[in-house]
């Protein structure tokens, strides 16, 4: 499959060079990129690039923007893909691609690995950490962006050519853990019946007296042990109950990975294992070699601020404890020292403080952190009916992630949540999600692709085509001979150049932007261009196939997106 973008950038700097060897343009060596981007409006050509505008203030000589796009233009090779050239003021390329063209390539898509347009990544390993939530819960609404994100630009990425590495990290090492095991201890205590508080900053979800039922009855049943008030100083105990408690957790937590966000993860990591491991003090030890530790008031501190940070920071309280980035920082190191070529960790906005000191300190280590991208999560709030649903995990009624895609569907809820950027606030109307109407997006998308299923299953009831498995290439003479059918092969072809944008930009909302582009030029080509009425066997072949590559696209971008290809709807 083409890359059309990369062949007219590439095309419009073979014209610069030939110009400049000509002695038609003079310029320095410090020349700017070339950037060819879409058109809004078709009138003025497919593709469009300002370069001369950029040329301009560089050229030797009075010469306008205008002329030296003309110098460009006049220049450039004439590709088989160039229907014309146009130079319009004040300095743009205007570049309008061949309908023979893309007639000529459309019968290649449904044969053709869409993918190996598009090799960004050239083999390069990428490292992908996300969700990584505290395992004292159920997973919440505020993980499920990240997981649906993280997971498909995982899939872009791949298909650009990276390896990726999927990974989670258990906190499972922290204060969270020990607190925890204190809300179940005291949730089991008033299920016997004790008169005790239970304070607020303990995890409130009715989870924790599930878990306290299940653990007080294997006491009981196995140990012949009653808890008493006694046991909420019985460090033993407690710290028993707790580990028990966080792997509940933790096996809920895979299990809704698993089952409900249909998501597989190569490498499991865990906080205690690293601390365990020894590899908090070999990381220590090495900035202490490099001079980079110091003790005040009894507390030893990473020298930050020699690597951009505000504050040095404490790793190593005055107590001897490990501060809280200090494990952060070993495991972090460990992703560099498995060589990765680029390393995500996805954190939620209450953790973007952490992101700063965390590079800083792996700076110190000497690591090249422009591997290393801190994808920040903004909030996410969730509407019903005009009233906000409660998320917090710590808090009670948790609304989950089974809760949303029971109620919107899992196609919806991956959806919805990965088209919007990351950076950003998003808040999901769940009436909205739930219509099955053109005002649903995912609703519109997966139509489009139903639209294509029944003309091919039409077609193979009329005998247009064989049973089974499409064929690779129902017609080569394609014909391409109205505004629909041009505008549907464009946004065929542009799959690579999204890929190659996610996979540089890392903004994945461009995807679900894409396939709405797609199904919408499908929507129109439906309407415009009818297949099965069409008595002209010619044109209706012609048009079936756009319709099977177009079948192929939309399908490989649903794919990516890791939502279903309805047959019916």
């Amino acid at each position: 499959m083409v890359n059309l973008r990369s062949a007219i950038q590439k095309d419009i700097e073979a014209g610069i060079l030939a110009a400049r060897e000509a002695s038609k343009l003079t310029i320095g060596d410090d020349a700017p990129i070339v950037v060819v981007k879409r058109t809004e409006n078709m009138e003025h050509g497919h593709y469009a690039s300002s370069i001369a505008l950029r040329l301009a203030p560089l050229a030797q000589g009075k010469v306008s923007p205008l002329e030296i796009a003309d110098i460009i233009a006049t220049h450039m090779p004439k590709r088989e893909y160039l229907e014309k050239i146009e130079v319009a003021a004040p300095g743009f390329l205007n570049i309008t691609v061949s309908r023979e063209y893309l007639a000529s390539r459309l019968d290649d898509l449904p044969r053709e690995d869409l993918c190996s347009a598009c090799n960004v990544g050239e083999g390069k390993s990428i490292n992908m950490e996300f969700i990584s939530a505290n395992p004292t819960g159920p997973l919440t609404l505020g993980n499920a962006r990240p997981a649906f994100s993280a997971d498909t630009l995982a899939n872009v990425l791949t298909c650009a050519g990276y390896n990726v590495t999927r990974e989670y990290y258990i906190n499972d090492g922290g204060e969270q853990i020990g607190r925890l095991g204190e809300s179940v201890l005291r949730r089991i205590l008033q299920q016997e019946g004790h008169s005790i508080d239970f304070p607020e900053d303990l995890y409130q979800g009715e989870y924790i007296m599930e878990m306290g039922k299940i653990i007080a009855e294997r006491y009981r049943e196995e140990d012949g042990k009653i808890c008493t008030v006694a046991d909420l100083d019985n460090e033993q105990l407690r710290s028993a109950l707790s580990r028990e408690a966080m792997q509940m957790c933790l096996g809920a937590i895979k299990k809704t990975i698993s089952e409900d966000l249909k998501i597989s993860f190569d490498v499991w990591s865990s906080e205690q294992a690293v601390k365990d491991s020894g590899e908090i003090e070999k990381v220590l030890t090495r900035l202490r070699e490099k001079n980079l530790m110091y003790v005040k008031d009894g507390a030893e501190f990473l020298k930050t601020t020699e690597f951009g940070d505000d504050q040095d920071r404490v790793m190593v309280k005055k107590n001897g404890a490990y501060a809280y980035i200090a494990p952060d920082v070993a495991y972090h190191q460990n992703k560099f020292d498995r060589e990765f070529d680029l390393i995500f960790t996805f954190m939620g906005a209450d953790h973007q403080g952490h992101a700063p000191k965390l590079t800083s300190a792996l700076k110190a280590l000497g690591n090249d952190t422009e591997k290393l991208r801190m994808m920040i999560v903004q909030f996410l709030a969730v509407t019903r009916g005009g009233t906000t649903v409660s998320l917090s995990k710590r808090k009670g009624n948790i609304y989950s992630l089974k809760d949303l895609i029971e109620e919107i569907g899992y196609d919806a809820a991956r959806y919805f949540l990965v088209s919007h950027a990351l950076s950003s606030h998003m808040t999901l109307d769940l009436d909205i999600a739930k219509e099955k109407s053109e005002r649903n997006p995912v609703y519109y998308v997966q139509y489009a692709y139903v639209r294509l299923q029944s003309i091919i299953r039409k077609a193979k009831v009329q005998g247009i085509l064989p049973p089974g498995d499409l064929p690779a290439e129902l017609t080569s003479q394609v014909v391409i001979d109205n505004e629909a059918e041009t505008a549907l092969a464009l946004e065929l072809f542009r799959f690579p150049e999204v890929m190659e944008d996610i996979a540089t930009s890392f903004a994945v909302h461009q995807l679900p932007v894409y396939a709405y582009d797609i199904s919408r030029a499908i929507t129109t080509f439906y309407h415009e261009a009818p297949i099965m009425s069409e008595t002209d066997p010619v044109l209706q072949k012609s048009r079936l196939q756009i319709a099977i590559a177009a079948h192929n696209v939309l399908g490989r971008v649903l794919d990516l997106l890791g939502i279903s290809k309805p047959d019916i709807m």
